[in-house]
């Protein structure tokens, strides 16, 4: 009985010792943030976009389907100028923390697509939405590998981008850059965790410039009623 019971405990303690080793060094809580929420929930773009009165910056981070048709919306939401230009420098400092954080995220993310075993799915998953638009009637136009700046997908071709859309819907090129985008996004910003923490304690520092009831500050921030 004494042996099976030490079995017993060696198999355990072998399983719980495996899941330590594989447990990820960081909570990653940032993993059950929508992937359309990003831009708000972690660089705080909602309340900078509150303060300074433009549409929500970091726009390129949250991760939403292509889309041929519409064109995305600009990475800095026509953010700063005079509000934030005359706002306290607290204030500056925290927005420039924030961006520094997010173009750092970016580049990173951006070169991780570009290489390696990610760059190797890029292109199987676009030469599937290449081959509707060849069947489509719209081939390559300039030189080079089969690409979509190739096939001149984004030149303004309404056209094209309209073919372009229906095979990105009718085949799985969508869904699967989207979630490749979102994968390599959460890693990198895995390792930027403790960042994106210290950027989520500057919450406080934004919203004083937001709030309608602190009279000369808000005049401080071009607020005025």
């Amino acid at each position: 009985m004494v042996g099976v019971t030490r079995f017993v405990l060696s198999a355990l303690l072998i399983l719980v010792s495996g899941c330590a080793a594989t447990k990820p060094a960081t909570d990653f809580t940032y993993q059950d943030v929508p992937a359309e929420r990003i831009a708000d929930r972690l660089f705080l773009a909602d309340v900078i976009a509150a303060v300074e009165r433009c549409d929500p910056p970091f726009a390129d981070v949250n991760v939403r389907r292509p889309d041929f048709v519409s064109p995305p919306p600009p990475v800095d939401g026509g953010c700063g100028g005079a509000i934030r230009s005359g706002a306290p420098w607290e204030y500056v400092d925290a927005v420039n923390r924030i961006t520094a954080l997010h173009d750092t995220v970016v580049r990173e993310w951006e070169a991780r697509l570009r290489s390696g075993p990610e760059a190797a799915e890029t292109r199987a998953v676009t030469s599937i939405l290449l081959h509707c638009l060849d069947r489509a009637g719209f081939t390559q136009r300039g030189p080079g590998d089969p690409s979509l700046e190739s096939y001149g997908v984004g030149s303004g071709d309404a056209a094209l981008a309209n073919a372009a859309q229906r095979c990105s819907d009718e085949t799985a090129y969508g869904w699967s850059v989207a979630a490749q985008r979102l994968r390599t996004l959460r890693s990198v910003l895995g390792a930027q965790e403790e960042h994106i923490n210290a950027i989520a304690r500057l919450r406080p520092v934004l919203e004083r410039g937001a709030q309608p009831d602190r009279g000369p500050e808000r005049a401080r921030f071009g607020l005025q009623e």
